[in-house]
């Protein structure tokens, strides 16, 4: 049976200072802002669901835990259009992935925080292998969607200076980059 309260953690994410943007009992679409990072005000995290903000759990000193958010079964999101990579700016491309909450999933080496966006990478790693117990096989996952995959390659490489981008994929499929 599918969950119907989703929960956001701060504490996922190393490093972050959480500032609500929203209350309880607001109403959201998937790709709200819900928070934002104190240190930063650019870096925005995402409701996954759309629904209602049912609580805010709150830990010693204040500190936020989680935002627990009841889904109501719509299935509506924020509308963020589409974008041409070919022909976007690095700026176009940083402000759409800060603006729809995806920023959060780019993490810098060595230590696994979040990426600044300020600063301009040399190169850019994606690792597309989990070799956990119980791994989902990305073959699977990404069939069927190459396209969609090949675009947010090219996205990525434009985000760094070389525009070297080093997949980490065991795949028989061709992709290029």
């Amino acid at each position: 049976k599918a969950s119907t309260v989703f929960a956001l953690k701060p504490s996922d994410f190393h490093g972050v200072i959480p500032k609500l943007t929203l209350r309880e009992g607001a109403k959201v679409k998937a790709g709200t802002p819900i928070f934002f990072d104190k240190e930063n005000n650019d870096i925005k995290f995402s409701s996954p669901v759309s629904g209602e903000i049912v609580e805010i759990v709150r830990g010693a000193r204040r500190v936020i835990q989680e935002i627990r958010i009841k889904k109501d079964g719509a299935k509506s999101s924020e509308e963020f259009g589409p974008t041409d990579i070919a022909s976007s700016s690095i700026e176009e491309l940083k402000s759409k992935l800060l603006g729809c909450g995806l920023w959060p999933f780019i993490k810098q080496r060595p230590f696994n925080c979040i990426a600044n966006p300020s600063d301009e990478p040399k190169a850019i790693f994606v690792s597309a292998f989990d070799s956990s117990p119980l791994a989902p096989d990305y073959d699977f996952l990404l069939e069927g969607r190459e396209i969609d995959f090949q675009l947010g390659i090219d996205a990525l490489a434009k985000l760094s200076k070389s525009g070297f981008v080093n997949l980490n994929i065991p795949s028989k499929k061709e992709v290029r980059f």
